[in-house]
């Protein structure tokens, strides 16, 4: 993850004489930042899956998933895989994680937010092109409204319509900080479930991170 902002450091510089680019690295460093992001999840409960085999499956029985008491270890870890999921607020991955770990993903602090802004914002690019839209007292936006850090994107009024799009230079400073939160949340992860390595249950952190 780090060398993802390194990265995108390297290439700014260019950006003076070739702007239009601009939306070209901020798209890309965005999408993967959250794959990177996405990845790291999935690793650790992946293989904190082995520590808590039989919590688990029970859990999945009570939830609907009765297949969860014989199916082999793999089926058991896809299982778990399924569940990463940033909805509601992120609520979902902290269940998930308490569940596997007994620990909550997020730190203390704005982390969060700005980790699910980040998110908000891969989905907003690809979903919806970078692209949305509000008419007052009758449709809200789908997914503009949903950011915390509203000063990353464009708007543009016209009467009782609005329009949003991406700042993109907003939204590279808005990078720096949410793959700082990301940085600080694997040291906290680390730090809270170091204790589960000597079991084979939780790796050091991914350089990715």
């Amino acid at each position: 993850m780090v060398q993802l902002l390194n990265y995108a450091s390297e290439v700014a510089p260019l950006l003076k004489t070739q702007p239009l680019f601009l939306p070209e690295l901020a798209e890309s460093v965005v999408l993967l930042a959250v794959t990177r992001l996405e990845a790291f999840y999935t690793t650790l409960v992946s293989i904190g899956t082995r520590n808590r085999e039989q919590e688990i499956r029970k859990h999945f029985q009570k939830h609907g998933r009765p297949e969860a008491r014989s199916c082999d270890l793999p089926t058991l870890v896809r299982m778990v895989r399924g569940r990463i999921s940033f909805e509601d607020g992120g609520k979902r991955l902290d269940n998930l994680f308490q569940l596997v770990f007994a620990q909550s993903v997020w730190p203390p602090g704005e982390g969060r937010d700005l980790v699910l802004d980040l998110v908000r914002l891969r989905h907003f690019i690809v979903h919806s092109s970078g692209q949305d839209w509000s008419e007052e007292g009758v449709s809200q936006a789908a997914y503009a409204s949903q950011f915390k850090r509203a000063d990353i994107l464009k708007v543009r009024r016209y009467g009782e319509l609005s329009t949003y799009s991406v700042d993109y230079y907003k939204a590279m400073l808005f990078l720096r900080d949410a793959v700082q939160a990301i940085v600080e949340q694997a040291k906290y992860l680390e730090q809270h479930l170091g204790t589960q390595r000597g079991s084979g249950g939780v790796p050091s952190r991914p350089k990715s991170a």
